[in-house]
């Protein structure tokens, strides 16, 4: 069933029409029974000069179930007590809410063309992926930020377009400003890297978990609070979905990017929920560090 989102047109208007005595409550439903919206979704807002004035609350509409309705529309408002149409009753709207009015004959051929676009769009989507890299140092050119790259020559060459959203500092809010400026961007991946340690500088998951409260995590490391620098009790990796796009913090080491990736794109094209994708890339980067942990002892 394909969706419409209403862009904020969301009115929709009656010419030619006179009403007596109506409840308008009940008027609202009866035109939301036709167009498959519930009575919480539609309303009367204005009625003058020989119009009513709909207003659609829900922000999508289903297009099967308003495309080429305005016969069915009318009828049924004129069947309803205390209404009376003219000769010249019609609907209108100015978004997309408009394709009510299409001939009842070509709506079969708008659901069709509807279709083939938003999965055209669905699949590009979830193709499209963006990373954002995180830390002062970063930010400042101190270091060199080799983490797109990394992602590009991995997800790019299974077929991924991959997109940098640039650098940003370790605060939080910042963090979730642009995080949640680029959830509007259309893409089906979002990548964080750096700031998930558990250092007072290190805020990625926390920005995170502002956009995500149910956000998943899975433990690299832990750490006593207090000892060192630590002021938190783990470093962790995470993961969260909002709306289409799968969120994902990985650490800021490239090494750790490289070997987390691929465990990435296989649990994503398993269709994995959060919980298991974070578990998934948590797994190689532990192997990473525990072979680390054993050269230093050996040697």
């Amino acid at each position: 069933m394909t969706g419409l989102d209403l862009l904020s047109k969301t009115e929709l208007w009656v010419e030619d029409i006179l009403l007596s005595d109506v409840d308008l409550t009940q008027l609202a439903i009866c035109a939301g029974q036709v167009l498959g919206l519930g009575a919480q979704d539609i309303f009367v807002t204005d009625v003058r000069d020989g119009r009513v004035v709909f207003d659609v609350v829900s922000p999508s509409v289903s297009l099967d179930a308003i495309a080429g309705k305005e016969a069915q529309l009318l009828a049924a408002l004129a069947a309803f007590p205390g209404v009376q149409l003219g000769r010249a009753a019609s609907v209108h709207s100015h978004g997309v809410l408009g394709v009510i009015g299409a001939p009842a004959e070509q709506a079969a051929d708008i659901i069709a063309n509807a279709a083939r676009l938003e999965s055209s769009l669905q699949a590009y989507v979830s193709r499209a992926v963006v990373v954002l890299s995180t830390g002062g140092e970063v930010a400042r050119g101190e270091i060199e930020d080799t983490n797109y790259a990394a992602v590009k020559s991995i997800l790019g060459d299974m077929g991924y377009l991959v997109h940098h959203a640039g650098v940003v500092e370790d605060d939080e809010a910042l963090i979730a400003a642009r995080i949640g400026h680029l959830l509007g961007e259309g893409y089906g991946l979002l990548i964080t890297t750096g700031g998930v340690g558990a250092e007072d500088k290190d805020k990625t998951i926390e920005a995170m978990q502002r956009l995500v409260p149910d956000l998943s995590t899975a433990i690299l490391a832990q750490y006593a609070v207090g000892h060192g620098r630590h002021v938190k009790p783990h470093v962790r990796v995470a993961c969260g979905r909002v709306g289409e796009t799968l969120l994902v913090a990985l650490p800021g080491p490239t090494r750790e990017v490289l070997a987390a990736l691929p465990e990435l794109a296989t649990a994503m094209g398993q269709g994995q929920s959060p919980s298991v994708i974070a578990e998934a890339v948590a797994a190689p980067i532990r192997a990473l560090w525990k072979a680390h942990k054993m050269g230093h002892s050996h040697s």
